[in-house]
């Protein structure tokens, strides 16, 4: 599908994720309401739209709503107009599982939101006369991130001088940049992927507190401003990190933009906030 000429909207367009995919495509559509697409009649929805909250206690009636209902509304408008749909999972539904996380392994999600997800999947897949491909982006992070996320939190306490409290960071993870992740998630409308599920992601597998020294030093900061004085979560997963070989072979997908890049790009964007 062509893009420059193809009819493309995007749900949760005024997120994080979203909001890139939206500024990739010049002349697309955003909107969160799914009668938008009967409306609209797109060759293309990408459907990013949806509460994240990964915590264990978070209230399950919202996920469902937010994430099941939601993802379920729009797949069903987009069977009704014949659009193409990219339904974005989330690495999460792999939760405690073995790593490298792989497409063809049974979910394993550990909250209400990983469970939705993991649940919204297997029924958009299950829709006859749907074209979809779910697409799981693994841990994004850039410019535009809000919430106490990691990268952003630690980009602010390194530039303001300020302690920063985390565990002792000894658990890795795969980090990748926000345009990286909405690159792939459009190269997702090929044909090639129709049906299946693909891991989005390839970023570098760092541990976190090395991440978080980075950071310190990208800013000019006092590495011994980190303190690792919280205690290791409860049901901490060790590594989380994706197989993300069909993403490459299928689609040609790989990441650009390295880490130190990244981080540089997303410390200046934070940097111009304060």
């Amino acid at each position: 599908m062509d893009l420059s000429s193809a009819a493309v909207l995007v749900t949760g367009s005024g997120g994080f994720i979203g909001g890139e995919v939206l500024r990739q495509v010049p002349g697309a559509l955003g909107s969160r309401d799914p009668a938008a697409i009967r409306r609209e009649r797109p060759d293309l929805v990408i459907h990013c739209a949806s509460p994240v909250d990964p915590s264990r206690d978070a209230d399950d009636d919202a996920m469902r709503a937010g994430v099941l209902e939601l993802s379920l509304a729009v797949a069903e408008a987009c069977r009704a107009v014949d659009a193409r749909l990219v339904h974005v999972g989330t690495c999460e539904e792999y939760g405690d599982g073995p790593a490298p996380f792989h497409e063809d392994q049974p979910p394993r999600p550990v909250s209400p939101y990983s469970r939705w997800k993991a649940e919204a999947t297997r029924r958009v897949l299950a829709l006859e006369g749907l074209r979809v491909t779910v697409a799981r982006p693994f841990l994004t992070y850039g410019p535009g991130q809000r919430g106490p996320r990691l990268i952003p939190s630690a980009i602010r306490a390194a530039l303001a001088g300020h302690d920063f409290d985390m565990t002792p960071g000894t658990q890795t993870r795969e980090v990748n940049f926000v345009e990286d992740i909405a690159r792939g998630l459009l190269a997702c409308r090929s044909e090639a992927v129709i049906g299946r599920i693909v891991n989005i992601g390839g970023g570098p597998e760092v541990r976190v507190i090395d991440l978080v020294r980075r950071i310190f030093e990208l800013c000019d900061a006092d590495p011994e401003r980190i303190r690792t004085v919280r205690p290791q979560r409860s049901g901490e997963v060790p590594r989380f990190v994706g197989d993300h070989r069909r993403a490459r072979d299928l689609l040609g997908h790989r990441p650009r933009v390295d880490l130190d890049e990244g981080l540089a790009r997303t410390i200046e964007a934070l940097r111009c906030e304060a």
